[in-house]
């Protein structure tokens, strides 16, 4: 135990150099009524209580962030998805622009091929026109022409006629398009 004058001198150190951690409930004092181990517990007690506080904001701001994290990962999961559905349509796309292209290129060359027959249709006549005895080269040209000229009116029009008008129609729909 501790003699009355030694007590005394050993709370006026104990006050003196006493500093507190924020939170402490209050400082370290040696009442007369409580003995040091009585206060050495106390002072036990307020550390716990400001460990509590601590471990508790400290859950709290780790809920925080576990929220946040997973309000984030569900932002990136919806623009994931819209750029995948995006990407199909740009797809889906580029897939219906590719048969358009190959029908356009395809029309295209029906188109040269009917202009080439035609330029080849009117050279032969115009060189049959070019030659000395128009009546036998007429007689050859209708002769030759007539047969053509029936299977195309047989078949309503010609190749060029009906190339043309498929261009016709794809230029119309790419154009609602």
């Amino acid at each position: 135990m501790c003699t009355p004058t030694a007590r005394d001198s050993y709370e006026r150190l104990s006050l003196a150099g006493q500093t507190l951690p924020p939170g402490f409930p209050s400082p370290f004092l040696f009442p007369d009524g409580l003995s040091s181990i009585e206060t050495l517990l106390t002072n036990i007690q307020g550390l716990l209580k400001v460990a509590i506080d601590n471990a508790r904001a400290q859950e709290k701001q780790v809920q925080l962030e576990k929220t946040e994290l997973k309000m984030e990962l569900f932002r990136e999961r919806e623009l994931r998805e819209t750029l995948e559905k995006q990407l199909a349509m740009e797809q889906k796309n580029r897939a219906i622009i590719q048969k358009r292209l190959k029908k356009e290129k395809k029309a295209k060359r029906k188109l040269q091929e009917a202009l080439e027959y035609e330029s080849k249709r009117r050279e032969q006549v115009e060189q049959t026109l070019k030659q000395p005895s128009p009546s036998d080269s007429m007689r050859s040209l209708n002769d030759s022409l007539t047969p053509e000229m029936e299977s195309d009116r047989s078949s309503g029009r010609t190749d060029a006629e009906r190339t043309i008008q498929d261009g016709r129609l794809f230029l119309k729909t790419a154009v609602m398009y």
